[in-house]
């Protein structure tokens, strides 16, 4: 089950670090609200007011700031979250800088300290993608070599800032993720933070030298001159903070451990773990039919798949694009399903798969049903041909909980693929310029979710966004399992994006799709197309019951292979090579369960000269005798103890274009 957090009465954010972490940390980590506000007066600045509580008062003004964290100390972890009341009877100065965590360290530059960022779950062609691309800054002296497990390196030489962003769409993740990693060389080792925001709009992150050398640590959302009217209060994101002893990789293992144990919610009474899943979007489209999604459910439970997913298309007006229909949330396409759903979702669970259903409940198309019965429901800033809804009123999101409430309940709906392939941030800035309008919007986007997932304890929300472009500690909160991105073809594309972003994300929520075309027979999908998914879950989409049925015992096979290693894919990650630079790079990671020692590699090679290459797996038990498994082929794998295989190395063999996993099997003591 999901662990719970215990409320902290009266200690800053300062104070609460410093207890969750090592003492070289606490010692950088100076005193302060943890917070900031910034009006642009500089003689108006946050104070303390007398009491238990954590209360600040922004001096001379009615601005009001109460404190509420709470902490983790097995995963040394802390969640913060600031509200501003005016409870003056004048308007506010202009705020022009909301920080929802704002830390300042006494290190200074020859300290070496770094930070590292990740790409957001854009739809790259290129190898490799900038998303979930790690990038790791030094600030200082440059470094002789990247690290293992890192990106790219950058660096100053003297007073240095780098920042993360969202960009200007209000999707929280494009072009980066607003998850940063920041740490520092200690006399006593290298110790740090991690820092993530739950919001899903616009944000950012920065780390970087301010007055006197010192480091400051901050990120927030994004505002212009907001001003709050007498008695008005908002809510700034919560924000996630936990503390390591170590470098960039316990880092991002810090960030897993609490995302899998902490943020992800249960699914179905139990912790998430990686799926197989059919959807059939990615080779079929909008051109979807009942007799069709039958044979692919025939195909998809041949293969042992645990979810089907009905993607876009199936409601009224959608015939020739999948957006012409947006907004016919209560009529289903005639034509393609003169039954309705009810038949199709019935046959799936006859099948002993549970059904999906895809939803953009933001968008509405001008003409639509729900734009033509509900016209005040949505904004609308003169474009001919979409509308975006409008969640701050209580009852559109009234409206929207019992339209999706109706569906689950009649479908038995399992998986919720919520997508939102329009940006919301023009609509945002036509409503209100200061960006104030986010707090209400985000607030209600969360409450439809959270409400969904309480009156239908069975549901599992999947975060798509056009493809991973919402990923956020507030999204992620929510969904048992996201679309990484919308490149579903290159094999080497989306493995490398699953790599990446599988150093801070456990596997439930690195899923990615497989295109399967109409075209696309037994020879155009090997084992390197399967293999590539692997670092995560795998959604198989598209015409796979144009397989045979030699090829669908060949598909099954690596699938139940998968099966044999995918709770490992849960556990510590470690980047055995490089982040690929290009296709001459080969990509080798191991997943590892540090407690049983047992472990899963996973190698690639695009192309280049070099044949093999000897790994060193990490935190194997060096006592014990581990058994290598191939876990697609019935071979007996050779046997070396732990110690071996870690000093001595694996020694792996690929050919261009090919794919390998190797299954580090404990083999149990004779008695």
């Amino acid at each position: 089950m999901r662990k719970e957090l215990e409320p902290v009465r009266a200690e800053t954010l300062r104070d609460v670090l410093a207890s969750l972490g090592p003492s070289a940390l606490a010692s950088l980590l100076e005193e302060g609200p943890g917070f900031r506000v910034v009006t642009g007066k500089p003689d108006v600045r946050l104070a303390r007011e007398e009491g238990g509580a954590l209360r600040y008062r922004l001096t001379g003004t009615g601005v009001v700031a109460q404190v509420a964290i709470e902490r983790g100390p097995e995963l040394g972890v802390a969640v913060q979250r600031v509200s501003l009341t005016n409870e003056g009877s004048e308007p506010s100065l202009p705020i022009r800088e909301l920080d929802a965590f704002f830390l300042q360290s006494s290190v200074i530059v020859g300290d070496r300290p770094w930070a590292c960022g990740f790409g957001g779950g854009l739809t790259d062609g290129f190898y490799p993608p900038r998303a979930y691309r790690p990038e790791y800054v030094t600030f200082g002296k440059a470094l002789d070599r990247v690290p293992a497990g890192t990106g790219f390196t950058r660096w100053w030489t003297g007073r240095g800032h780098y920042e993360l962003t969202s960009g200007p769409t209000g999707r929280s993740s494009n072009p980066n993720l607003p998850v940063m990693l920041v740490g520092w060389e200690t006399p006593a080792g290298p110790v740090g933070l991690w820092a993530a925001l739950e919001w899903s709009g616009r944000w950012r992150l920065a780390f970087g030298t301010g007055m006197d050398w010192c480091f400051l640590f901050r990120g927030g959302p994004v505002v212009r001159d907001l001003v709050l009217e007498p008695g008005e209060t908002i809510t700034l994101p919560r924000v996630h903070l936990g503390v390591f002893a170590g470098g960039s990789e316990e880092a991002a293992n810090s960030v897993r451990r609490y995302v899998a144990g902490v943020l992800a919610p249960d699914v179905e009474g139990a912790r998430p773990r990686p799926v197989v899943a059919y959807d059939h979007w990615f080779g079929i489209s909008h051109r979807l039919t009942e007799g069709l999604l039958l044979r692919q459910a025939d195909r998809a439970a041949e293969l042992g798949c645990e979810y089907f997913v009905v993607d876009a298309g199936w409601y009224g007006g959608a015939s020739e694009n999948f957006a012409n229909g947006v907004g016919n949330w209560e009529r289903v396409d005639e034509v393609k399903f003169p039954r309705g759903l009810e038949p199709l979702s019935q046959y799936v669970r006859s099948k002993g798969m549970r059904f999906g259903l895809w939803f953009e409940p933001e968008r509405g198309r001008v003409g639509s049903d729900w734009v033509t019965q509900h016209p005040g429901w949505y904004w609308n800033i003169g474009s001919p041909v979409n509308l975006h809804l409008n969640l701050t009123r209580r009852d559109v999101q009234d409206g929207l909980i019992a339209m999706l409430s109706s569906w689950i309940g009649r479908l038995d709906v399992r998986w919720l693929r919520w997508d939102c392939n329009q940006a919301p941030g023009p609509y945002w800035d036509a409503a209100d310029p200061t960006g104030k309008v986010q707090f209400a919007y985000v607030e209600g986007l969360y409450r439809v979710l959270d409400t969904l997932l309480e009156r239908h304890p069975n549901l599992m929300i999947d975060n798509c966004a056009g493809g991973g472009q919402r990923i956020d500690f507030g999204t992620l909160r929510r969904a048992g399992t996201m679309v990484i991105s919308d490149h579903a073809e290159d094999p080497h594309v989306c493995r490398v994006m699953q790599t990446g972003g599988a150093r801070i994300f456990p596997a439930n929520y690195m899923n990615s799709s497989v295109y399967v075309g109409e075209e696309d027979g037994d020879e155009r999908f090997g084992p390197l197309e399967l293999v590539s998914r692997m670092a995560g879950s795998i959604t198989l989409c598209g015409h796979v019951a144009n397989w045979s049925k030699r090829h669908t015992k060949r598909v099954r096979r690596y699938l139940d292979g998968y099966r044999t290693f995918r709770h490992l894919l849960m556990n510590y990650f470690y980047a055995l090579t490089r982040y690929p630079r290009g296709p001459e790079d080969w990509d080798v990671v191991q997943f590892v369960d540090r407690e049983s020692g047992e472990a899963v590699i996973l190698g690639y090679r695009v192309r280049g000269d070099q044949d093999r290459l000897t790994v060193f797996p990490k935190h194997l038990a060096s006592d014990v005798i581990y058994e290598v498994v191939d876990p697609f082929s019935s071979r007996k794998g050779r046997t070396a103890t732990g110690e071996v295989l870690t000093n001595r190395g694996l020694r792996l063999s690929l050919k261009p274009e090919s794919a390998l996993v190797r299954h580090l099997k404990p083999v149990p003591r004779r008695q």
